[in-house]
């Protein structure tokens, strides 16, 4: 599911030119004196371009339309070809030229002559491709136009030259951070020299040197390239535009330290031209700035398109799975990709990872690869789509292939391998191409799941998440590269309706501070009206809107109606149907489509804000096997589920068994010992890996506890601003001392930050201004004598502890 969008408009009406005149004036051929002949011949001329383009479409359909014939033969032959390639009993798979011919794409050896409708076919087909070819040249930036927008954009004095390293997606990567460090030094960075064949066969970095070099120009489309950083503002310049190699300073980044940048302008400013060794992952986490760094990261890789040659490739092997996934005759609309890591060298390179003694969890390199199978179904891959495995294997031991692959065949999926879609003359192409094709393919596919430790893999699944395409990982764990590349979003869920408007400021805060961070990614699983104030606030605030009605729903309400009356004494929530469904939506977390291709969200409630950035990694390692939460007002279990960090792959395993728990309850909606509603069944059925991997309390700071200024997000638990304010005015709070504990603890310097992202509200500067005075220690120990409270360890007595419990408000 996409962006829900509201509120569009379509086009205004706009009077026609005839309007505005007397129509019995018209000198137009339409007009009822005059013949119908006449009046069609007039206007034909003006015509002609609706009746060319109408023709063409009517050709092309009676063409293209699908009829019956040998093809619906030959897609069954693919079928057994695969079951007989990868099934456990089956024989040596056939070379990729017998592929083609089974799966009736060698059109040549055919018997039958061809027809005039054939032969019109392949004609207008060549047509096609001609017009297609000459719409593309013409929309490519030229020379000229490059030449254009580089006349206000002069090169710098100063320039850095940089090497690329390993394989594809490493060189890839290499050129964004050598772009991103000669911007950061005030330098013109100048185009590098690629690798043919970068493989590496330990962890030494492999440079380009001798015949291993290959021009950029060869690998990607050069004019763009260079086009594109232009219009972000960097001027690239080209190796015959930069001065000579030998007037270059060389620099080892590796005698620099931590601080790469730091260290290059202080120690090498004064030098007009340095060269440096191959820059990937020389930038540490902590030198990166996502506010300054992601513009020039996105500017650079979305520059990187591959050249004329891999691009007619992609294209050859895109339509080849097309045809190979063919149902009936018919070629598949679209494909899935699975890039798939289990050759020899990644398998070695697995165990050295895993073994480095520096303290960090490294445990998911392999994870998942020879049960692919079950995570493919766990993230929605169904086998009605053709899924090709990305497998340009040299080196991979073939009995741990055929029982991968077989796996795959035997689950229902209908595979397709880069042997059966390598096009002839690629076969003969140097190793990095042969990469880069493969990744471009993989652009094209509906769904995308790889090996996050994979940098080949994580770098797609970023780009096609900038894109805002599907992607996924199967491994399970982080993504070790997002802390070097400082683009990943983490998934951000809450749910929330359209008849709760006395907390949309609550909401608003929320919203704006996570994007003051920029490092979540937000969705709002909404219920209610869309065109709503709040609705059409989300959507303007690139909030994605998603609509998700439970299945479960109406089992809800009957099991919630039996006990209505001992539910009510629970929770408020049970009083309103809407509300109760809306509160519950978090147990569908893994079963929202659009979230299906995550492996961890954060989900919180509405009434919280962020004070500081937040990546996956900073939820420590290993990350929860299926969701993590904390305390609530007492540091004991069960805990509070206003914020959660979710495994979205265990939990939908286990949905089936969770809802039948939810649902088989004597108690209604309360489960005893745990609470009432959602929080009360995910305490009880996640309660071993709750107690064994609590949340860090940073992550679900309450303002009626001590200050934490490490505090990652704020969560308005108990009391909302708005009661906190009342409270001031009438004396009354609902939460027992709850209130007076806010005060007394760290409310007024939270409220502080959180102010300031809702300046509108001004009952809420109301409470600022409170607060402003309640931090005079004369004023505060006013209050505490009129309230007749210290601080506490603790915001609910002892002797109310089983009522709260009891009536708590979630």
């Amino acid at each position: 599911m996409g962006r829900y969008r509201v509120g569009f408009r379509g086009r205004e009406a706009r009077p026609t030119r005839s309007s505005f005149r007397d129509r019995s004036q018209s000198t137009s051929p339409s007009r009822c004196t005059q013949s119908s002949l006449r009046a069609i011949l007039v206007r034909l001329p003006s015509y002609r371009i609706y009746l060319l383009v109408g023709g063409v479409l009517l050709v092309f359909l009676y063409l293209t339309w699908p009829h019956a014939g040998p093809r619906g033969t030959a897609n069954r032959e693919h079928a057994v070809e695969l079951t007989e390639r990868w099934s456990n009993n089956g024989e040596t798979p056939t070379s990729a030229s017998d592929n083609l011919h089974l799966k009736g794409l060698n059109h040549a050896s055919t018997s039958e002559s061809p027809t005039l409708a054939k032969r019109f076919t392949a004609e207008f087909k060549h047509w096609e491709d001609g017009l297609q070819r000459l719409l593309n040249n013409r929309l490519l930036p030229s020379r000229d136009d490059l030449s254009k927008l580089r006349e206000n954009l002069p090169p710098k004095q100063q320039t850095l030259r940089f090497k690329v390293c390993n394989g594809f997606a490493n060189q890839r990567l290499s050129v964004v951070y050598g772009v991103l460090l000669a911007q950061r030094l005030g330098r013109s960075p100048v185009l590098p020299v690629l690798m043919r064949d970068g493989v590496q066969r330990s962890d030494a970095t492999v440079l380009a040197h001798g015949a291993n070099k290959v021009s950029f120009e060869d690998v990607y489309d050069l004019t763009f390239f260079l086009y594109e950083l232009a219009k972000a503002g960097i001027r690239m310049l080209e190796p015959h535009e930069a001065p000579r190699p030998s007037a270059y300073t060389e620099v080892s980044l590796g005698s620099l330290g931590a601080n790469v940048s730091g260290a290059l302008a202080t120690t090498y400013g004064h030098l007009q031209h340095l060269s440096i060794d191959c820059p990937l992952f020389k930038i540490s986490p902590g030198e990166m700035n996502q506010r300054l760094d992601e513009p020039i990261i996105w500017a650079v890789l979305d520059a990187l398109r591959p050249s004329q040659l891999p691009y007619s490739y992609v294209e050859t092997m895109q339509d080849a799975i097309k045809h190979l996934g063919a149902v009936k005759g018919k070629p598949a609309p679209k494909y899935n990709f699975l890039h798939l890591r289990l050759e020899n060298d990644w398998v070695e390179h697995c165990k050295r990872w895993s073994n480095i003694p520096d303290g960090v969890v490294r445990d998911n390199c392999y994870n998942n690869t020879e049960t692919i199978d079950v995570q493919l179904r766990l993230f929605a891959f169904g086998t009605d789509v053709p899924l090709y495995v990305a497998s340009y294997w040299n080196d991979v031991e073939p009995e741990r292939a055929k029982k991968v692959m077989g796996r795959l065949v035997d689950a229902g999926y209908r595979v397709i391998t880069s042997n059966d879609v390598f096009p002839e003359a690629m076969k003969a192409e140097d190793r990095e191409i042969k990469a880069l094709v493969e990744y471009y393919v993989g652009f094209g596919a509906s769904r995308f799941i790889g090996n996050s430790v994979s940098t080949f893999a994580a770098l797609s699944l970023l780009e096609r998440r900038h894109q805002r395409l599907w992607a996924a990982y199967y491994n399970g764990g982080n993504i070790p590269m997002a802390p070097y590349l400082p683009v990943h979003k983490l998934p951000w869920v809450f749910t929330y309706n359209s008849w709760s408007g006395k907390y949309d400021y609550m909401l608003k805060a929320a919203v704006r501070s996570a994007a003051h961070f920029n490092t979540l990614m937000p969705y709002c699983i909404f219920d209610g009206n869309t065109s709503s104030s709040i609705g059409r606030w989300l959507v303007d605030n690139n909030v994605t809107m998603i609509r998700h009605v439970p299945k479960w729903r109406e089992e809800l309400l009957k099991k919630a109606q039996s006990r209505m009356k001992d539910n009510v004494q629970h929770s408020h929530l049970y009083k309103n149907p809407d509300m109760l469904v809306s509160t519950f939506q978090r147990v569908d977390l893994p079963v929202v489509p659009i979230l299906d291709q995550y492996t961890y969200v954060l989900y919180t409630d509405a009434d919280v804000y962020f004070r500081r950035a937040i990546h996956l990694d900073d939820f420590g390692l290993p990350l929860p096997r299926s969701v993590s939460m904390s305390y609530e007002f007492y540091k004991m279990f069960p805990y509070n589920a206003g914020i959660i960090m979710a495994n979205l792959p265990t939990m939908r395993r286990n949905y089936k068994a969770f809802l039948a728990m939810m649902l088989d309850n004597d108690d209604g909606l309360y489960y005893p010992n745990y609470g009432p509603a959602d929080q009360g069944i995910i305490n009880k059925f996640y309660e071993h890996d709750l107690r064994s991997q609590m949340l860090n309390q940073a992550f679900n700071t309450k303002p009626y506890n001590d200050f934490d200024p490490n505090a990652f997000l704020i969560h308005y638990h108990g009391p909302k601003p708005h009661e906190y304010l009342s409270y001031l005015e009438t004396g009354k709070c609902d939460f027992y001392s709850v209130c007076e504990q806010g005060f007394l603890k760290s409310l007024c310097q939270y409220v502080e930050e959180w102010q300031v992202y809702i300046p509108e509200e001004t009952e809420m500067l109301r409470l600022g201004d409170s607060c402003t005075w309640l931090t005079n220690p004369t004023i505060m120990a006013v209050f505490q004598k009129k309230t007749g409270l210290l601080a506490q360890n603790q915001a609910v007595p002892d002797d109310k502890r089983q009522e709260f419990t009891q009536k708590q408000r979630l």
